[in-house]
């Protein structure tokens, strides 16, 4: 038996959009230096300092989506994925997933949630509302 994909079964549409700046947070201040061209910081694993870099050098770590290969500005499958982050919860499933282009350079969301998904805080909110008749 193998293990569920986050991206079978849905239940509802895949949510997408088109920006020339990440939405994920996590690379937006490192993306306005690249464009700018401004020091980055390295990465970690290669040594220590700022150095100014391109795109694809800013992007070589990150790896293609396979699941989502295409852009969705320009239809390239020179992608990279910057951001992923999925969640399951008894059976159900949330995730987002950004890439970057490297043609364009556009970035390409998107995200899906299960109509009936619920965090675990949330689960748990409203079953102890439910035996204590607060709703």
């Amino acid at each position: 038996m193998s293990a569920p994909r986050y991206n079978k079964d849905l239940r509802a549409d895949v949510q997408t959009s088109i920006s020339a700046s990440p939405a994920a947070r996590v690379h937006r201040v490192e993306w306005k230096k690249v464009m700018e061209g401004s020091p980055v910081e390295i990465n970690p694993s290669f040594g220590s300092g700022f150095k100014v870099m391109t795109v694809d050098e800013w992007a070589a770590r990150w790896k293609n989506n396979e699941d989502f290969p295409a852009c969705l500005n320009c239809n390239s499958k020179a992608t990279k994925e910057h951001y992923f982050v999925q969640t399951w919860c008894r059976g159900r499933k949330r995730w987002e997933s950004e890439c970057l282009c490297l043609g364009c350079h556009k970035f390409s969301w998107r995200s899906y949630c299960d109509p009936d998904f619920q965090t675990p805080e949330e689960y748990e909110k409203q079953h102890w509302e439910g035996l204590t008749g607060k709703a």
